[in-house]
Formats: C-alpha cells, structure tokens, sequence
C-alpha cells in the first residue's frame, strides 16, 4: 500500500497531523510532538446512509463514533487519534465542516479544556468572546472589531485552559471568518479573501483572514449577544448568572447524550464557575443595524479598557 501524505496544522494549540489536507487550518511546526492524529481509516462499521441520519453514538466500545451519512464519519480511538472516512460522494470542501467543529469539540473537551460556542478577538493584551447561538452574529460582530485593529482569536469554537492557580487562557483556532454576504459587504476585513460558497443555500460564506492571533492569549471578558434597540448595552452578569451563560453556551451541553460521569459534571461546573470569577461576563445587546457596529466596537473597547489584563 502506498505511504499515506501528512499534512501539518497548528490549531488549538495541537499540533495536528492529519491525512486529509484542511485547507482551512493554519501550516504546523513538523517538528512539535503530534498531539492529534487524523487518520484516513475505516471506522470499523457500516456507513449510516442519509436515511439514517447524523449518528452520535457515544457508547460504542471501540470509541466513540460520529458520522454524516454524505460527508464523513470518524472515530475516536485513542486521547491522540481519530480514524476518518470520507464518503466517495462527498467533495473534498465538505470534510472541514464537521470536523472543525463538533468533532474537534468532542477532542479538546476530552483534553478536560473548556469549550465554548463563541467568536472571539484580541486587543491590547486583552481578549473578548462572543458567546451565542446559531446567527446571533458571532462572526458578524468580531468582523467589525477586526476592521478596528482587533485580531482573530477563533470563530464559532473558543478553547479555553483553566489551570489551577493560572489566569485563564485560550487557544487560536485558523485565520478564517464565516460571513453572509451582507454582512461582509457591509463590513470590510482588509486583507480578508472570500471563498466559493461550500454549497449551494449555505448561509454564509467562508472568508480566509490575512493574519491572526497565533499564540496562546488571556480570556478577559465574555458577552452573551443578543440583538434589539436603538444602542449597544453592556451589562455585567451577575455571580449566579455568569456561570449559567457560560454553561448555556459550552460545547458540553451539546454532547447531552454522552454518559458524562459524576466527575464530568463536576469538573464542568467548576469550570464555568472558576472562568466566570476570573474574566468578565457580561450580556451586550446590539441593534440589528449593521451600521451601529461601530458604536458596539467603541463600548466593548472601552469595556476591555478597565478589565485588567
């Protein structure tokens, strides 16, 4: 058989040698320790059809598997391997998608690393996330903070170490930002290269960044997006209700079906406790004008200017 081709990436702080090439994923260091391996492999069972549907099937004795019957399924091995197949079907373009997300949730939450479904930049030392659900303008909003002189930190999938006795740090994901049209039409990244749509009806559109943040930076501050009025409005969340916006928003709570132990829960929890004591978290309403953007980037600034770095 011939020698499978590796490729290198640095991406939340892993470095990863995978068999499939992922455009999206910034060129690693060969000579860094592989932290994670993808590996073009048969995942040892049938591939579900579209008839199936997603699987999520966490309780597979020879690890868990994840699959999407036309794109790709995968298989968790080991703490250092995932085994992949693609389907013959699918074009090269749509392996990312899962992976770069939930599957790439799944390893660096088994890493015991915090995992949020949030956006997030960094400016003068300091580092500002942007949690929320599906189009709540995760992306759109971080755009507009990179246009101001901020830098990329991740976009839709925030890692964050909460080392005993250590500030509170995350990881840069790829140089890439995922906007709708409008939005990027109305907000120009300098330097940022629009890509061909993935596929036809897709939302958004996959916009590859000239430069971002690459080492390890502080997390500082944390908003929950939410959209109404005339002006941005930043509040501070309380010490009970910090921890729930983090929880609402971690990655954890959309593995609900896995068989998390009484240790998994706990660690989860002291987890959002712990980030919420030593970042800011807050709720900042934004008008849904894009035109406003400016004003929310000027009050988040000013916000991260009394947050000690």
């Amino acid at each position: 058989m011939a020698q499978r081709q590796t490729h290198r990436y640095d991406a939340f702080g892993l470095s990863i040698s995978s068999e499939f090439e992922v455009a999206e994923l910034r060129a690693g260091n060969e000579r860094r320790p592989v932290d994670l391996a993808i590996l073009d492999r048969d995942i040892g069972r049938d591939l579900p059809t579209k008839q199936d549907g997603v699987v999520f099937d966490y309780a597979d004795p020879d690890g868990v598997v994840m699959a999407w019957p036309g794109v790709a399924a995968f298989r968790f091995v080991d703490e250092r391997t995932i085994w992949a197949r693609k389907y013959e079907e699918a074009p090269d373009k749509y392996f990312a998608f899962p992976l770069l997300g939930p599957v790439m949730a799944w390893f660096l939450t088994m890493q015991h690393l915090f995992v949020l479904h949030a956006s997030a930049v960094h400016w003068e030392g300091r580092t500002l996330a942007f949690m929320g659900d599906k189009l709540a303008g995760k992306s759109t909003t971080a755009a507009a903070f990179i246009r101001a002189g901020c830098s990329l930190v991740t976009d839709d999938l925030l890692a964050i170490e909460l080392a005993k006795g250590q500030p509170a740090i995350c990881y840069p994901a790829f140089p890439q930002l995922k906007l709708e049209d409008v939005a990027s039409q109305k907000i120009q990244v300098a330097g940022a290269t629009p890509r061909p749509l993935v596929m036809e009806g897709f939302p958004k559109r996959q916009h590859a960044l000239a430069q971002m943040t690459t080492e390890a930076v502080s997390i500082d501050c944390l908003v929950q997006l939410e959209r109404g009025g005339d002006t941005p409005i930043f509040e501070p969340l309380s010490k009970a209700d910090g921890p729930a916006a983090l929880n609402r928003y971690s990655y954890l709570q959309r593995f609900g079906d896995a068989s998390w132990s009484s240790d998994d829960h706990a660690r989860h929890f002291g987890h959002c406790v712990t980030l919420a004591e030593r970042a800011r978290v807050g709720r900042l309403r934004i008008p849904a004008d894009l035109d406003t953007l400016d004003a929310t980037v000027e009050l988040m600034l000013g916000v991260l200017r009394e947050t000690p770095p």
